[in-house]
């Protein structure tokens, strides 16, 4: 039977129009987490105003019923995945605390299952970090050995060394069923099969496949199955770990107190039957219920059906997408074993601009590694766009996304305004790296970088790369074990960037520097999480200040550095001050006004927005460097090419700015070169 979109959408508060007449985006985006009907919020808001007790505890009448609902909710869950008892049901927070649970109770279980040195743990190149990161940690912990099974090239699970990497050393096969990068539905009997054989547990990932698949958790073959409530239709803060009932009774808890002890004495402790011994302290009631009336709404409408809609949407998802000047699909090309979602990258076309234009366009999709930095490695990607689809999706909706990527290749459009060197080529701007680098941003690089002191082995991220001066130093700082990305609003400064080659008999290994082209209005930069950010002039050529420093923070993990440089007033910048004044005497107050700009934002501010964003630690500092061009005041006169006033520049007023630089600065200049010094804020924090 065939779905019924329109119908379905009006079962979505989500989608219905506000009184403001504005239109909800096109949401596609199900594969990070899904819409919420009607009904799961009313059995949310139900619960809350007329069940709220806490479960499993009161005997009192509303207590019971509290319990009742959540142990109903237990039963449906266990009915909608093919579970042989609800008792096979454990209830957590989400698909990764469930992953971690289980992989913490391996660690202390006994002998017959337990983790131990010398073990193996095999996994795929193409998991979450929730089904990869636990076995990681559990490796480590327990002086095991993780191996992995790998990718085709055309985005399938390469099961052909299966036997030679699942072995009898294996204690742990963990699989995703369905990809949550590339959509690829793994096949799953024959991984079980050669699990069984050798004595290994299968533990299977299912947070993207329960929402699609009829799934039967009883014939799949695993010992343990994954999943999440919010990625199919429930609440956030539900999650599920299926066990066979066996080995649940058989595995130790992983936490401690309320209602997981059926008995304790000053010596003595036993734990209360599968599930409630792994659902220690007051658990997710109203979650439970809601996803209960999830797995009620999907089943209403029935899994067949949706597998069905998603099959068909995906097939035409593919063909449309496909006539995209550039896309590049990473995954399978075809719809065969395979969910409704699309992760690709359009050639020539940087993701920051792609993700703002399907923004501007009201399509909500997914930019990034979506934690499956494996799978990006695989395919030689840093990150990709992802759109999802789900059973409120229809034709129309790929239509408008494909219309609006090839409206974005078509035009170059996607980074909004950029500084006015961005048009030309690299012959307009070569003069910026051979005159101004190593007379004034080389030794600004070397003492912004020196005062971080990145740890080797770092990730660093340098906003405003221009030609890369900082991204080299950086690259030498964190050596070949790091990486740098840097990243410029202009195409012509990343190209000459891209012309420096790497020292070639260098002391010392620098690391590899990746250069991608970011807007200005709004500033986006990578989507990679950084150790060190730096940024150095580029507050001054963005529109949105404040929301350019929120950027920098989403790119900092946690306990990243920060370091962000702008020139102080021109009264503290002689040499460009005599650019100014130059202009004002040729060009008239104007233009000279206008050419100051870059000199505008206040060091105070910039602390301000850094404090906004949400780092700590700020601090200010006022720097001095001493410069000295060979070139003279014809060499600093350069700047002038990069500025607002480069059409004057180039149409017949070059020889009046230069004479009049000439003339401001004839007291600095000697037969050595021009002398003085440039001076800059720095702020600093820690994400």
């Amino acid at each position: 039977m065939a779905i019924d979109v329109e119908s379905i959408r009006k079962a979505f508060p989500f989608f219905e129009t506000p009184a403001d007449g504005s239109r909800p985006p096109v949401y596609l985006d199900s594969a990070a987490t899904t819409q919420k009907p009607a009904a799961v919020l009313d059995a949310l808001a139900h619960y809350y105003t007329r069940a709220n007790a806490n479960v499993h505890r009161g005997v009192y009448r509303l207590a019971v019923e509290a319990t009742e609902l959540y142990e109903g909710a237990r039963r449906t869950v266990a009915a909608f995945v093919g579970a042989t008892r609800p008792e096979e049901i454990v209830f957590t927070k989400n698909a990764t605390e469930a992953v971690n649970l289980l992989s913490n109770s391996l660690m202390w279980a006994g002998d017959e299952l337990r983790v131990g040195p010398g073990d193996e743990i095999v996994v795929t190149e193409m998991e979450h970090h929730s089904n990869l990161i636990p076995w990681r940690l559990l490796a480590e912990r327990a002086g095991a050995t993780v191996r992995y099974l790998g990718i085709t090239d055309d985005g399938r699970l390469d099961l052909s060394r299966l036997p030679e990497v699942v072995t009898e050393r294996t204690r742990v096969v963990a699989v995703v069923h369905a990809s949550n990068i590339l959509g690829t539905v793994n096949p799953i009997a024959p991984i079980a099969a050669r699990a069984a054989e050798v004595g290994a547990l299968l533990v299977v990932d299912a947070a993207q496949s329960v929402p699609h698949l009829p799934v039967d958790v009883a014939a799949l073959g695993a010992d343990f199955v994954t999943f999440s409530g919010h990625k199919m239709c429930g609440p956030t803060g539900i999650g599920v770990l299926w066990g066979r009932h066996e080995l649940l009774e058989a595995l130790p808890p992983f936490l401690g107190g309320g209602e997981m002890i059926e008995t304790v004495s000053v010596d003595a402790m036993r734990y209360a039957a599968p599930p409630l011994k792994f659902e220690a302290g007051t658990p997710p009631v109203a979650q439970a219920v809601g996803l209960g009336a999830a797995c009620d709404f999907l089943g209403e409408i029935g899994m067949d059906a949706i597998a069905a809609h998603d099959q068909a949407l995906v097939e035409y998802a593919l063909e449309r997408l496909g006539r995209v000047p550039g896309i590049r699909f990473i995954g399978p090309a075809d719809g065969v074993d395979r969910l409704p979602l699309l992760s690709f990258v359009v050639d020539g076309v940087p993701l920051q601009k792609l993700r703002t234009v399907l923004d501007e366009a009201g399509i909500a999709v997914r930019s990034g590694h979506h934690c499956a930095q494996l799978a990006c490695s695989r395919f030689g990607i840093p990150a990709a766009i992802r759109s999802s689809f789900y059973l409120y999706n229809a034709a129309d909706e790929v239509d408008h996304l494909a219309a609006t990527l090839e409206g974005t290749t078509r035009s170059g459009r996607g980074g909004g305004a950029a500084p006015a060197f961005e048009a030309g080529g690299t012959a307009r701007v070569r003069p910026y790296r051979e005159v101004l680098v190593p007379a004034i941003f080389g030794p600004w690089a070397e003492r912004l970088v020196g005062a971080l002191a990145p740890a080797p082995g770092a990730r660093a991220l340098d906003v405003g790369t221009g030609p890369g001066t900082v991204a080299r130093v950086l690259a030498a700082a964190v050596g070949p074990a790091g990486a740098v990305v840097g990243t410029d609003p202009s195409p012509a400064m990343l190209a000459l960037a891209r012309e420096e080659p790497p020292p070639s008999g260098a002391p010392i290994q620098i690391a590899s520097i990746q250069y991608v082209e970011c807007g200005a209005a709004p500033l986006h930069v990578s989507d990679e999480a950084f150790d060190i950010v730096t940024a150095q002039q580029v507050l001054q050529f963005v529109p949105d200040r404040r929301a350019a420093v929120a950027e920098m923070r989403r790119a900092a993990r946690p306990g990243a550095r920060i370091a962000i440089a702008t020139w102080l007033p021109l009264e503290r910048n002689p040499l460009f001050r005599a650019l100014r004044d130059a202009v004002g005497a040729v060009l008239g107050p104007e233009e000279a006004e206008l050419f100051a700009e870059p000199w505008t934002p206040a060091g105070e501010e910039v602390a301000v927005l850094v404090e906004e964003a949400g780092f700590t630690g700020v601090e200010r500092y006022e720097w001095t460097v001493p410069v000295t061009l060979p070139g003279g005041p014809d060499a600093l006169c350069c700047l002038f090419g990069f500025s607002s006033v480069a059409s004057s520049y180039a149409a017949g007023h070059g020889e009046a700015l230069r004479q009049a630089v000439r003339e401001l600065l004839v007291r600095h200049t000697d037969e050595r070169g021009l002398h003085g010094e440039t001076a800059a804020s720095v702020v600093t924090a820690r994400a």
